[in-house]
């Protein structure tokens, strides 16, 4: 009994998660560490530079622990760009409401009748894309997409906590 709760919270806790991670990467590139990276990223005219900074703080710090060294871009084996987007979405839904249609059926037992219920929900989808680029030869060896709905949060820590999470997510599907 005790194994059916513990299976049931770890079901309850991970499948709360809406990040729905891709990844693809040349099969053939040599991703073993120690290799030298820097992450380029040229800031674009009204880009919240706070989200990127923290991206990229996430993406240093992740790569670290994956046993990479931060280097100048001109001695870098790899080059870690990261564009980010956000789109307007709409999801439209139907589902059923089975309603009652007693005492005015005719017959034996009760009747029911589907009534159809749809409803529109507008919401906003964030995607994070991070490329893993050979210097001079232009070349993606790694991709790498996370999207979720965009979430508000009070605090520059909360924020900076669920970048840590997109990119702790997207980064464990890295090679190694």
């Amino acid at each position: 009994m005790r194994t059916f709760f513990l299976t049931l919270l770890l079901l309850v806790i991970t499948g709360c998660s809406t990040i729905k991670i891709d990844t693809d990467y040349d099969t053939g590139a040599d991703f073993t560490p120690p290799k030298k990276f820097a992450i380029i990223h040229k800031y674009l005219e009204g880009e919240n530079t706070l989200v990127s900074d923290r991206i990229m703080d996430a993406l240093r710090a992740e790569l670290k622990h994956k046993g990479y060294i931060e280097s100048d871009p001109k001695e870098a084996d790899y080059y870690f760009l990261f564009h980010t987007d956000v789109t307007s979405k709409t999801r439209i839904d139907t589902d059923y409401q089975y309603v009652n249609m007693y005492p005015y059926s005719y017959g034996y037992g009760y009747r029911t009748v589907a009534i159809p219920q749809t409803r529109e929900y507008t919401y906003s989808e964030a995607k994070l894309i991070v490329d893993a680029v050979i210097p001079g030869k232009n070349k993606i060896v790694w991709r790498g997409t996370a999207v979720d709905y965009l979430k508000d949060y009070d605090t520059p820590e909360e924020k900076r906590q669920y970048i840590n999470k997109v990119v702790h997510a997207l980064m464990a599907k890295f090679p190694q």
